[in-house]
Formats: structure tokens, sequence, C-alpha cells
């Protein structure tokens, strides 16, 4: 009998071995999980919303299996998960693909709390659960994209999206076979949530964490698969199930399946070298390039323009939100906000988003300067500064860096990765270089529970 969509994506998840996959997967997991690794550990201070989470985690506790990112103590997998999904996105700096989401909100906190739960386990078997994860996350989201009636303005696609891929993590850390991982699908799509209305009323700050909730639900509904829960419908393309639910019309399975094994589309997440929304980094260097291009100082700008396209409304809009952030959220989904940092300092950094960062009078008032237009041609980010001395200055970009096709070095990650760290008290040098070195030959670690990155006699 032919396979359903959902069974040959579950057949997938719980098949793939690490020797099925090309050495370009691997250097991709390895970069995924540094990336959100730093992301996370920089949220443990800077995060909006992150020390609610951690709060209430702790306090719930239960049997000690996993850590949350950063700390020495263990809680229950579950309750791990959740904490670590909210630190890999709080920052708005996790890897994410313009067609294949937010996958770096799946590749790492729910395969690593279980691994921890399940230790030992080993670099293969976690680089394959981070894949299966990533691949799972991207083709069900890309999928999605296809029939082009995915209803933005209702859905939060970084969370709605995320629960298969990380039903399909933990479930591939676990061992499950095709029918229980299966089952984890159908108890992940009992799950499903995610709105778009935490953002339609300001950025609130428990938008930050929205990461917790599929990870959360990813741990859960692979442990219950493992206990024998069945629920081996098909999740994704039935009557009632996801695509349905989602697009309001059935998708043709080709769309997820097509090349499934043998061409990865989670090879297309972009990192990120600034820590906003991905919408925002073209209009960043494009400013930052103005700065150089022209030595433009703050002084200098009487005026500047972006043009977008409308869909872009909620980075700019509500106008005064906008130019003067109240949080750290809101700020890393303003344009505003992050052109004028970059005018104002020629950088735009993580301490840009913090408490103090929000207060900059001087990049508040270059805000007030920048005004938006929409027109529907518009294509990357377009900047445009009229000076006070009557210059008109233009620039736009099409292809910013961390796109797949200008992507981050190496050594730029790298960088991000020991900024990220130096946010977090008892992480010493040596520490850091231990994280980066761990990463780096993760196929050799026989353990991969060093990755909660708490070392030997920290607390929490």
């Amino acid at each position: 009998m032919a396979k359903s969509l959902t069974q040959t994506l579950a057949h997938f998840a719980s098949s793939l071995r690490y020797e099925d996959l090309p050495p370009a997967t691997i250097d991709a997991a390895k970069r995924l999980i540094l990336d959100c690794l730093g992301t996370a550990l920089a949220a443990r201070a800077l995060g909006a919303g992150c020390h609610e989470v951690l709060a209430v985690m702790r306090e719930l506790g239960g049997t000690p299996q996993s850590s949350i990112i950063g700390d020495s103590a263990k809680i229950s997998a579950p309750n791990a998960a959740f904490a670590n999904g909210a630190l890999v996105h709080a920052l708005n700096f996790d890897p994410v693909g313009e067609n294949v989401g937010h996958t770096g909100v799946v590749c790492l906190a729910a395969p690593l709390a279980i691994a921890q739960a399940r230790a030992p386990v080993t670099g293969r078997e976690f680089l394959t659960a981070a894949v299966v994860a990533s691949e799972i996350f991207a083709r069900v989201i890309s999928s999605a994209l296809q029939p082009k009636r995915l209803v933005y303005e209702a859905l939060l696609t970084g969370q709605y999206f995320a629960y298969f891929g990380a039903a399909a993590g933990a479930g591939r850390i676990l061992g499950l076979d095709p029918v229980k991982m299966q089952s984890a699908f159908g108890l992940a799509l009992m799950q499903v949530s995610g709105t778009r209305q935490v953002l339609a009323e300001g950025d609130a700050p428990a938008k930050a964490i929205y990461g917790a909730y599929p990870n959360h639900s990813g741990v859960l509904a692979a442990l219950l698969a493992e206990a024998g829960l069945g629920a081996e419908i098909d999740a994704l393309e039935g009557k009632a199930g996801f695509y349905v639910m989602t697009t309001g019309v059935a998708l043709d399975p080709k769309l997820a399946t097509d090349g499934l094994g043998t061409h990865y589309r989670f090879l297309e997440t972009q990192f990120k070298p600034w820590p906003t929304s991905g919408i925002i980094t073209p209009f960043i260097e494009a400013a930052l390039d103005l700065c150089a291009t022209h030595d433009l100082k703050p002084d200098d700008i009487e005026h500047v323009g972006i043009s977008c396209t409308s869909w872009m409304r909620q980075w700019c809009e509500p106008l005064a939100e906008r130019r003067s952030p109240s949080n750290a959220a809101a700020a890393a989904n303003s344009i505003q906000f992050a052109i004028a940092k970059a005018l104002v300092h020629r950088r735009v950094l993580l301490s840009d988003f913090t408490p103090e960062g929000l207060k900059d009078e001087a990049a508040r008032n270059m805000a007030q300067k920048i005004d938006h237009r929409f027109d529907e041609s518009a294509v990357g980010g377009d900047v445009a500064v009229r000076t006070t001395g009557g210059s008109e200055l233009r620039t736009s970009v099409e292809t910013p860096l961390g796109d797949p096709r200008r992507p981050m070095s190496r050594e730029r990650l790298i960088a991000k990765f020991r900024d990220c760290c130096s946010y977090v008290d008892h992480l010493q040098e040596k520490d850091v270089d231990a994280l980066i070195s761990l990463i780096d030959n993760l196929e050799d670690a026989n353990d991969v529970s060093a990755l909660a990155a708490a070392p030997k006699g920290t607390g929490n």
C-alpha cells in the first residue's frame, strides 16, 4: 500500500541514519546548534519574558532529567524543553529561512531535553535528530506556503509550524519506529497553536518566548507515543488535518515529499548578523552601507525614508511604538529603531536591546526622523537619506548578509557565539572554547549532555 504523506514523513524521521547524511547537512546542523546555543545563553540575561519562564519552570521542577541551558540543576524533560525553546528564540537572533521558517526553534531544545533524559546520547545520534527536526519543520512550512493561501495575519508561523519538527527531533532521539513516530505527529497536531494576536497588540513580551510551546508539546508527544498512546492518523493531510486547518484546502503531497532524503530544504536557513527580525536585516545593512560610503554622522541626517511592501506594515506600525519601542521584543521588530541604531552607532548589537539600550536618546531622536512608505514593487531594504546639506543619498540591499547566497562566515558565526556567551557570568573563555570544540567535533562525542552549557559547579 502507498504510504500517506504523514506516514512518509514519519518513516523518514524515524529511519534516517547518520551515515545517510551528506556532509553539507552535518555542517549545517553544527552551525544551527552553535547559533541556537549562543542565542539561548544570551537570552538568559537579555531575553524578554525569560526571567519569568525560567522561574516558573524551576519551580515546577519534576523528575530531574534535563537542564535549562546554562543551569546545572535538572528538571523534567518537558519543562526543560519549554524553557530552552523560550530561550532560543527570545532575542529574535536565532536562525531562520525565508521559505523554511525558524528552524532554530526546533533543532536544539526538544532533542537536547530528551538526549539528557536518556543519556548517554552520542553526537551522531544528536546531529541526526537535529537534521530530522529541522527538515520536517522546513518541509511542513515550505509546502504550506506553496498554495499561497496561508493567512499570515492570523498565524505566528514560527510557533504554529514547529510542533511536528519538535516531535520528530525528540522522537528520533527516543528511537521511535515509523508507527510510533506517526503517533507522535498525531499527538503534536492535537496541541498545535500559535496566533499573531500577541503581535497585533504591540509585541507583548510574551511574544518573545513562543518557541517554548512547540518544544514542550513535541517532547510530550514523543514520550506519549513511546509509551504506546496511539494516534496513527493522517495528521497532515487528513480531512481535518493540519494543512486543511491551515490553508483551507488539501495539499498535493509532492509539495512536502519531493526530494525527501536527497534534497534538504533546511539548508536554506539563514543566520542573522543582527538581533532583529530577519525582515529588518536588509534595512540595517543598507543604513550601514550609507554610513560607510558617505561617512555619515548623525548630525548630517535631516530625514530618512524607507520603502517596503505593505506586507511589512507590522514592522513599521504603529509608528509611535516602532520609533520608541517599549520593550526588547517590540524593538527587535522595528525597522525604524534598528535603522536608527545603525545610523547613530554604525553597528547593531545585543546591548542595543537591553533596557539601557532602549533608552538610547540619540537613537530615539534619530528614529523620529524616519518615515516609511509602501511600494508593492519594493525588494529588500530600501533606505534614502536627506542630509542637512541638501544631498539625497539612497541605497537598496536585496540580498543581505546571512542569506544563503551571502552566508555568514564561520569567523563571524564564532564571533557572534562568543558575544552571546559574554552575557553569561559563569562562562569563562575556556568554557566557551570547549563548547565550540564540542560542536565542531560533535560526531565524535559519546554524550552530548555538555551542550547544556553549565560547567561543573555552576548553579542556577
